[in-house]
Parts: C-alpha cells; sequence; structure tokens
C-alpha cells in the first residue's frame, strides 16, 4: 500500500503569516520605509539590548521588505519545509524553525557590535530558512551511504555559494544567515538523537 504524504501543516501555517504580516504591514505604510518597519518590528540593535525589546527577535522574521523579498523566502520555506516537517514531526520542526530564527537575530546583533558597525534594520525569513538547511545538512549527512556522499558534496557546494554570496551583497544580514545555519545544525543534533531520520537532498 502506498504511504500517504502528509499535509505540511505547520509549514503552510508560518508561509501564511508571513504572507498575512505582509498584507498587513504593506497595507499600513511602505514595507520600504526603515522607521516604518522599526515600528512594526524589525530587528533594531539599540531597541532589543537597551530597551529590552526583545519581542524583536521573533517579529523580525516575519516582516519582509518587498514582495521579491517575501516570495523567495516563502518558496524556500515550502521546499524545505515540506521535506523536513515530514521527516522531523511537527513539534521538533517548530521548535527548530524559531530557535533558528531567534539565534539568527542573536547573531546578526552580536556580528555588528563586534566588528563595530553602525545599527542595522534587518527583517526577513532567512535566518530561520538557513536553520532548516543546516538541519537538512545534519540529516543528509545521518543518511549518506556511499552512493548518497554526492549528494552531501553537492549540497555542501550549494550552501557555500549561497553563504558567500551573501557575505559580498553588503544589503543581505549573512551574519544572520550563518548564525541560523549554525542554529539548526545544532539543534538538529540534539532534537534527533538516537533518532533514524533521512532525507535526500532531491526531497
Amino acid at each position: 500500500m502506498q504511504q500517504k504524504t502528509k499535509i505540511p501543516v505547520i509549514t503552510l501555517i508560518l508561509a501564511a503569516i508571513n504572507i498575512l504580516a505582509y498584507v498587513y504591514v504593506s497595507w499600513q505604510g511602505s514595507v520600504y520605509d526603515t522607521d516604518y518597519m522599526i515600528e512594526m518590528g524589525a530587528l533594531y540593535e539599540p531597541l532589543v539590548i537597551q530597551q529590552h525589546q526583545w519581542y524583536r527577535l521573533v517579529t523580525h522574521f516575519f516582516l519582509h521588505y518587498g514582495w521579491d523579498h517575501l516570495f523567495n523566502n516563502m518558496i524556500s520555506l515550502l521546499i524545505l519545509g515540506y521535506a523536513m516537517e515530514q521527516v522531523m514531526g511537527k513539534a521538533k520542526y517548530l521548535i527548530l524553525y524559531f530557535l533558528s530564527g531567534i539565534i539568527a537575530g542573536v547573531t546578526s546583533i552580536v556580528y555588528n557590535v563586534a566588528i563595530g558597525a553602525e545599527a542595522s534594520v534587518s527583517c526577513g525569513a532567512s535566518g530561520a530558512i538557513y536553520g532548516l538547511m543546516g538541519a537538512l545538512l545534519v540529516l543528509l549527512v545521518r543518511g549518506s551511504r556511499g552512493r548518497r556522499s554526492s549528494e552531501v558534496l553537492r549540497y555542501l557546494l550549494y550552501l557555500g555559494i549561497s553563504l558567500y554570496s551573501g557575505f559580498q551583497d553588503t544589503s543581505i544580514d549573512a551574519a544572520a544567515h550563518a548564525g541560523g545555519f549554525a542554529a539548526g545544525f545544532i539543534i538538529c543534533l540534539l532534537l534527533t538523537i538516537g533518532k533514524r531520520m533521512e532525507v535526500t537532498y532531491e526531497s
């Protein structure tokens, strides 16, 4: 009997929240207005550190600068989320997503403070999505058995190019991407200890 494909409920809900948030925020003002995006909950180091507005570590990854920003992130979320939610289960997948997004925000702040950069405004789901990418690498490595080792190598090449491109583009919060990826990798390791989980790059 063919196994019935499960509907990725959590992934669809996350995508819906992102889309609804974008519609609401763009309805109320301009998503290209930095001050307005700060008002809506974007990540901004002075308000997080000095005024203890910790909620921004969550709200920032439900906001997007423009339709193309939202579209690209939601395509990635749907593709990765479809595979990861089925493999990890809804609860662990949700924990992975939120913690990756939060740690991505923390990494962004720490990195900018460490290099003495001017406080920047950051938002987008990409930090959490890179967390899913880090988790996928864990499952690929665990599932690699000879013939599948090529999947890991191809995926590592893709990740390397993606992260490098991010650091070359000053408009991209590459520190958040790197932080989200590292967080997803470690969190997946912790959440799947003793579990036999496997997913393919083609998934």
